[in-house]
């Protein structure tokens, strides 16, 4: 939801609603491409590592939010 507000916050006003729906499109292909990738990484190196593999994610997204964040006040 935290990247959903930024986009509307963000994105120029006449295009909020094209922003979104890419957001969102990009989301779910992640979202398959994931699915489809786990279980073959298990299968090559392991559920533990897999799962290590998914963290990425979360990692990459916690540093785009405070570039983000640090851009919007004018300290980057």
């Amino acid at each position: 939801m935290q990247f959903s507000a930024l986009g509307t916050e963000l994105a120029d006003r006449s295009v909020v609603g094209t922003a979104l729906t890419l957001q969102v499109a990009m989301g779910f292909l992640l979202t398959g491409g994931t699915i489809w990738l786990v279980p073959v990484l298990a299968g090559a190196v392991g559920w533990q590592w897999a799962f290590a593999v998914l963290a990425v994610g979360p990692l990459s997204g916690i540093v785009a939010m405070r570039r983000l964040l640090r851009l919007r006040a004018g300290l980057a």
